[in-house]
């Protein structure tokens, strides 16, 4: 049940109908159910009824989790040794069925061989096991550290991190931003969860989903295009990756706002960064802080010598890239973060560079500009997928060398034109370079990219400067309804249509 579809947003009115309608006791219960639904018609729709495993599991493992942390705050004196052992396990669980694939090809590309039974094993992936074995995680921590030190309502807990709008992917919540919460819905909360799930339709079904298709040729074949189009799709791809999360959070946010709660914002105008600290600060914004609290903070964070933590934000960052997938691509994309971090740690507080985001309005632009080109780079790690040419599987790894280095080697077929053109050879020149040169494909549909990046600047400059706004919140219901009328009349067919899935479902 995807949130780009007519389906969810039949759901969503369904639940919000029957849930304000039943008498407040049964609200949570009718929610729980509702959020059991929703999880277990993914296993269905894959599935079939042998899907419902999936749901099994995460119930099953949620249950786990509740006890282990009433049993902790039943025995203080055995809080460490229960706390550890939670951990571990939800840490184990989330190994074997997410890693245990890469743990095989990572033990095979060391020649070591295995067992036929275990390189040919086949695990299934539960749907959101990343987001929710961080959630519980975290809740089960948080307990140990005395965040939480009475005991929770087991309806409680299991609605905490059922809640349907966040569990497929996020934002992943503490349990301080749900649990204190009376849910209640108002006039301002209704018109600000509609912009929201406005939004974040635009952002996912006019302009994620279209990008997604124009460059998909390009990482598909990237031998085939020139250095300048493969550098555009990666700036392509960053706009896509950003409209498509953003735009599940922000129907996430709008849809819980409609049943009474918030959640938290995973995203501030991240493009608008100055700096690699600036951008952890405004993407990803929930799983950036829990790296910090459980993972950087534990390593010692900067509290001890600053080649420790320059190695501490490198690890840290590094998880992170694994947390987002079983895969050498992402391994390398998240250390890319961390060494970048580290840089600008020793630049500014060893040589004493100001990094920091300037007064200075032109060189704060193109601050943003040089990080919005390093993001964008990353884009070559994170987008590779193994891709079959003829009868040949090429890997994630080859296919993010190939755009690496394509777009510094990937000659235009015009620059060929002008070389031959002034009595020089291509074949002299493939022998020289010891590989083609010269590319004849381009990224297409230009017009298009420009008028997305233009979208993506508003609603950066929406969140960026929300006060410039302010005043069209007078005219809420007008603008919603006008609004809302054009734009469902837009998006009807292809909110009619299976829909594309969301690139963070994956994770």
């Amino acid at each position: 049940m995807l949130f780009n579809s007519f389906l969810f947003l039949l759901f969503l009115a369904t639940i919000y109908v029957v849930y304000w309608s039943a008498p407040s006791r049964y609200r949570p219960g009718i929610l729980i159910v509702g959020s059991i639904v929703f999880y277990a018609t993914w296993g269905l729709n894959r599935e079939g009824w042998w899907g419902i495993r999936w749901t099994v599991h995460f119930i099953g493992l949620v249950v786990f989790n509740y006890f282990m942390v009433e049993w902790m705050l039943r025995h203080p004196a055995r809080k460490k040794m229960i706390m550890a052992t939670t951990v571990i396990i939800n840490v184990i669980n989330l190994a074997i069925f997410k890693y245990f694939g890469f743990f095989v090809r990572v033990t095979v590309d060391f020649g070591i061989d295995l067992p036929p039974f275990v390189e040919n094993m086949d695990l299934f992936l539960p749907l959101a096991i990343s987001f929710y074995t961080f959630q519980l995680t975290a809740y089960v921590v948080d307990v140990y550290r005395g965040v939480i030190t009475e005991e929770i309502k087991f309806s409680r807990f299991f609605l905490f991190i059922l809640f349907f709008p966040q569990l497929i992917a996020g934002p992943i919540m503490r349990s301080t931003d749900f649990l204190p919460q009376n849910p209640y819905v108002n006039k301002e909360r209704i018109y600000r969860g509609s912009w929201l799930i406005m939004g974040g339709l635009i952002k996912k079904v006019l302009i994620a989903d279209p990008m997604g298709t124009i460059i998909a040729p390009v990482y598909a074949a990237p031998e085939l295009y020139t250095g300048w189009s493969l550098m555009l799709s990666a700036v392509c791809f960053a706009i896509q990756i950003y409209c498509d999360f953003s735009g599940y959070t922000d129907i996430a946010r709008g849809s819980a706002l409609f049943l009474g709660y918030e959640i938290p914002e995973n995203f501030a105008a991240p493009f608008f960064s100055a700096s690699a600290r600036e951008i952890w600060q405004r993407w990803h914004i929930t799983l950036a802080t829990w790296l910090r609290d459980y993972i950087y903070f534990p390593l010692g964070g900067s509290k001890i010598s600053e080649l420790r933590t320059y190695i501490n934000q490198v690890i840290t960052f590094t998880l992170g890239g694994l947390w987002h997938g079983a895969d050498y691509t992402f391994v390398l994309w998240g250390a890319m973060w961390g060494v970048l971090l580290a840089m600008e740690r020793f630049f500014e507080g060893v040589l004493g560079w100001k990094l920091t985001p300037e007064k200075n309005g032109v060189l704060r632009i193109l601050k943003i500009m040089i990080m919005f080109l390093i993001f964008s780079f990353g884009a070559f790690m994170f987008r590779a997928q193994p891709v079959q040419y003829k009868t040949v599987e090429v890997s994630s790894t080859e296919i993010m060398i190939e755009m690496i280095s394509g777009t510094f080697t990937h000659g235009s077929h015009h620059l060929e034109e002008h070389y031959t053109e002034a009595g020089g050879d291509a074949e002299t020149m493939e022998a020289v370079f010891g590989r083609q040169v010269f590319r004849s494909e381009e990224m297409k549909q230009l017009e298009t990219i420009s008028f997305m990046a233009l979208a993506v600047l508003f609603f950066h400059w929406l969140q960026y400067k929300p006060s410039q706004f302010q005043w069209l919140r007078k005219y809420d219901f007008w603008l919603i309804l006008i609004l809302g009328t054009l734009i469902g009349g837009w998006l009807l067919p292809a909110l009619s249509q299976s829909g594309h899935q969301f690139i963070y479902f994956v994770f």
